[in-house]
């Protein structure tokens, strides 16, 4: 993944985040029948849900993320959805040196 720093800012290119998404997407469709792998399956979830967060989706709109959970829930019999992958951080901003607040809902 490239990534450039910028005068204390972060730039991530599109294409190796879309990329990198797509590769989480193949990774759920391949363990889904397994079993016991249920953290696996929500670590990868909420992967797909933080690239959408960085490439600008709001997690309401993403019906491929929708229709990836609905296939988890009927092969895993679990009931997700797909707000408890909403991705957004908090309105606390840190600085000097101390940590930010990152929070996956």
């Amino acid at each position: 993944m490239s990534i450039h720093k910028f005068d204390k800012s972060v730039s991530m290119e599109e294409k190796t985040s879309i990329s990198r998404q797509d590769q989480f997407y193949k990774i759920i469709h391949n363990i889904v029948d397994e079993e016991d792998l249920d953290l696996r399956l929500i670590t990868t979830l909420h992967s797909i849900a933080f690239c959408d967060y960085l490439l600008g989706t709001e997690v309401e709109e993403n019906k491929r993320l929708n229709s990836l959970i609905n296939i988890v829930n009927d092969k895993c019999n679990t009931a997700y959805n797909l707000l408890e992958f909403h991705v957004r951080f908090l309105d606390r901003y840190f600085y000097r040196g101390v940590k930010s607040n990152l929070s996956i809902w």
